[in-house]
């Protein structure tokens, strides 16, 4: 009988090593992504969890450091596919975080937490981590940056905090003018200077009001800009562009403004005066100059404009329970309200107050949401742009119904910060800015550089 037994030993301990093989290799999890190495914010990123074991139950998590300094975190279950892979731009959760097949769901959806921020994370730097149960089987990281460029910045003299961003090397670059919102400083200019540069433009970041609040503020940031929103110089156009003038490497003849909210307004206000221009792209925009405000504003409510040209005040739609709203402290005052009620206790103040962006000959884009919480800018952009088409003019509208007044962005950055105070939802409005963001793009380089195309 040993010659039989000794056979069968043997093919018992080759399924034995077979077996463990086997096992080995199905928890060889990991992730793949690409592109690999930095990727520009904006661009598409595909993740994919391999190796797992066919249907199998999988949570995802990412975490990136965002906003000030916090570890934001997001997070979805899924179920492996018969090849033990699941790939996020073809397969959609079972549960979490977000909804529906979405690439850059687990970017967009991520919330802030309390946890202390580790001290070797990069900006940008996203952190994956795969769970089976308690066990986590698989880590990964991407980054997203600004540029993959060289970005050389410089101040411009006699226009304060103002920055001008290239990419090194390269001929005569269009403009871009980067106008910022009602919280002021550079944020705008910090987050799309470079961003844009990178893509071959000569981008100015053009800071124009620092707010100013006294003792009842954080000190004031930028000493030299105004302190208040009242008679900001819409002139300062005319005057950077003659600066730009002196500059031979950017072409002063090819010039877009690309601003959200307040600044949206001021670009728009800007075209209706200066025919010069050669396009705008406005996110959240209105449809008329308002009333400016400041601790000038707060015992004189109503009787100043958000901005001026020539050296006199632009005629201006007022507020209603603006500073009664401003009392009630950061983030309390009901925005849309005080706009909407504004807006209807004056009527014979409309004509005179409306921004005619029709006299523009250039092309205009506007970018909006019907869930606007500030104001009502989704319908204050399609009266603009029923204004231009009366008038025979190229105007470009995306308005997105559920969402809010963040539609400026890629949709690959987490939007949970601005819906309490700007409207809309988190998905509605990072699918807008991914919708959006690309067609922003191609309206730039098709009127910035119509022969390059």
């Amino acid at each position: 009988m040993t010659p039989v037994r000794r056979p069968i030993r043997a093919l018992a301990g080759t399924a034995a090593l077979i077996a463990m093989l086997t096992a080995g290799t199905a928890t060889a999890q990991s992730f793949e992504i690409s592109p690999e190495g930095p990727v520009v914010h904006g661009s598409p990123v595909a993740v994919v969890l391999s190796g797992v074991a066919p249907g199998q139950a999988v949570e995802i998590s990412a975490e990136r450091r965002f906003g000030h300094d916090a570890v934001w975190r997001s997070s979805a279950r899924f179920t492996a596919d018969g090849q033990g892979r699941v790939d996020l731009t073809a397969n959609a959760p079972l549960s979490g975080d977000y909804a529906g097949v979405d690439a850059a769901g687990l970017f967009w959806s991520m919330q802030p937490t309390a946890d202390a921020l580790p001290g070797d994370w990069r900006s940008g730097e996203v952190r994956l981590r795969a769970q089976v149960g308690d066990r986590v089987v698989a880590t990964g990281m991407t980054r997203l940056v600004g540029t993959l460029a060289a970005i050389a910045v410089e101040d411009i003299p006699g226009f304060p905090a103002a920055r001008l961003y290239q990419a090194e090397g390269g001929g005569r670059r269009p403009v871009i003018v980067v106008l910022h919102g009602a919280d002021g400083g550079t944020r705008a200019s910090d987050r799309y200077g470079r961003k844009l540069a990178g893509l071959g433009y000569a981008v100015v970041g053009l800071p124009y009001y620092s707010a100013d609040w006294g003792d009842y503020g954080p000190p004031k940031e930028f000493p030299d800009l105004p302190g208040s929103f009242i008679d900001i110089r819409i002139d300062q156009i005319g005057e950077l562009r003659d600066w730009l003038r002196t500059r031979p490497d950017v072409d002063a003849d090819r010039i877009a403004l690309f601003g959200g909210s307040k600044g949206a307004e001021f670009a728009l206000i800007a075209a209706s005066q200066y025919d010069w221009l050669t396009a705008v792209v406005a996110f959240a925009p209105s449809d008329l100059v308002w009333e400016g405000w400041g601790l000038e504003t707060v015992e004189a409510e109503g009787t100043r404009s958000s901005f001026s040209y020539g050296g006199e005040p632009l005629p201006f739609m007022p507020y209603v329970g603006f500073v009664e709203g401003l009392l009630a402290g950061p983030g309390n005052a009901d925005l849309l309200k005080i706009h909407e009620d504004g807006r209807a206790a004056h009527p014979e103040r409309e004509a005179a107050a409306r921004i005619r962006v029709e006299d523009f000959p250039g092309a205009v884009m506007l970018v909006a949401g019907d869930a606007d919480r500030e104001w009502r800018s989704g319908q204050m952009a399609r009266n603009v742009a029923a204004s231009r088409a009366a008038a025979g003019r190229e105007t470009v509208l995306l308005v997105y119904p559920q969402a809010g007044h963040d539609v400026g962005g890629d949709g690959w950055a987490p939007t949970a910060g601005e819906v309490t105070r700007g409207g809309g939802t988190v998905e509605a409005n990072a699918r807008a800015q991914a919708d959006a963001w690309p067609r922003v793009l191609a309206f730039l380089e098709r009127t910035l550089r119509p022969d390059e195309r």
